[in-house]
């Protein structure tokens, strides 16, 4: 007969081992059963994430990218200036008929404002499909030729120049762009459509073109800056005047007075240099020689004719001048010749 003995110490062991190897194994089935569960947890939301994204994905694309209501139709475009609405489209980058949603309105306004032309732009989406465009173009007051007596209208050289410096050209030629003046002196070879003129020269030849504008006794054809310190202008009555670069105002003042002065003379100024602020050269026209009343057809058809092209070209006299004299001759008129009087004249001089 055989008997297991065992004492109470080997029983404690054993039993411990079983409790052990119990608690393992249930201990291994909860570990598999959490995996399990999240694992099917994380499936879950992987698939309700990826469910929604492709659904989402599905309906912004067919009720919005590819949604007819929200192409877009007939931008409407509003400008100033002569820029047209192929030009303006073709550098915002807008398509019409391409969804309103894939416009980026800062890239639009940004790329119509590097329009040379462009001063301000405005890009607004109203929805469904309307679009505007808001353009302030910059306003040209000046031509830059590159040779004095260069018709700017005629040549590829020539610029349009704003208040602010901008070059920029224009495919259109409005009628108000014939009567800008003319400014020359600097090479039209380097200039880019885009840049902005900082010479000093030429900041002064613009604030005298403003100054000037609504003038009517003074009115600037054409400035020179080629001499870089003094700008010499040529009126609409042919007068030579200097300016220089530094307080235009008070020079036009100066001359503003200097030809009311000489208004009260019945003399029209031909050279001034207004850099002089004391004793200013000044230079006048000659008077036009008295000529006798035609007596025939011919006689007053050709005095007509003459005439009218000295109204139009502004010829008022010879070319020659004289210096102003400190104290003028008395000149007797047609008038005091026959009574035998004389008439003097006071010195050109300014009640300052």
């Amino acid at each position: 007969m055989n008997r297991r003995v065992t004492n109470s110490r080997q029983r404690k062991k054993q039993h411990y081992l079983l409790d052990v190897k119990v608690r393992s194994t249930t201990e291994r089935r909860r570990r598999i059963g959490a995996i399990i569960s999240i694992t099917c947890r994380l499936v879950l939301v992987v698939g309700l994430v990826a469910g929604s994204w492709i659904g989402g994905k599905e309906a912004l694309r067919r009720y919005l990218w590819e949604n007819p209501d929200y192409f877009i139709r007939d931008p409407a475009i509003s400008t100033d200036g002569t820029l047209n609405r192929e030009q303006i489209l073709r550098a915002s980058g807008i398509v019409e008929g391409s969804n309103i949603f894939l416009i980026n309105l800062g890239q639009a306004r940004a790329a119509i404002e590097k329009l040379p032309q462009v001063e301000r732009a405005e890009v607004t989406r109203t929805l469904p499909n309307r679009l505007a465009i808001l353009i302030t173009e910059r306003q040209p007051i000046a031509w830059l030729v590159s040779k004095p007596d260069e018709d700017p209208t005629a040549s590829d050289k020539s610029f349009l120049i704003d208040a602010h410096g901008m070059v920029m050209k224009s495919k259109v030629r409005l009628e108000e762009y014939l009567s800008f003046p003319t400014i020359s002196g600097i090479p039209t070879e380097n200039l880019v459509p885009g840049e902005r003129v900082t010479l000093p020269e030429m900041t002064a030849a613009l604030e005298l073109i403003r100054l000037t504008s609504a003038s009517t006794r003074f009115q600037p054809r054409h400035i020179d800056v080629a001499k870089g310190y003094c700008l010499v202008i040529t009126d609409h009555k042919r007068a030579k005047i200097t300016f220089g670069l530094e307080g235009i105002e008070k020079q036009l003042a100066r001359l503003q007075r200097y030809m009311a002065r000489a208004a009260e003379d019945f003399r029209e100024i031909q050279t001034i240099n207004l850099i002089v602020e004391r004793n200013t050269p000044v230079t006048f026209f000659e008077p036009l020689p008295l000529e006798p009343a035609p007596t025939d057809d011919a006689a007053v058809k050709a005095a007509e004719t003459r005439s009218r092209f000295v109204a139009a070209t502004g010829a008022r006299a010879t070319p020659a001048a004289t210096p102003v004299p400190s104290k003028i001759k008395s000149t007797p008129t047609p008038a005091a010749r026959k009574s035998g009087e004389s008439v003097k004249k006071k010195p050109f001089r300014l009640n300052h």
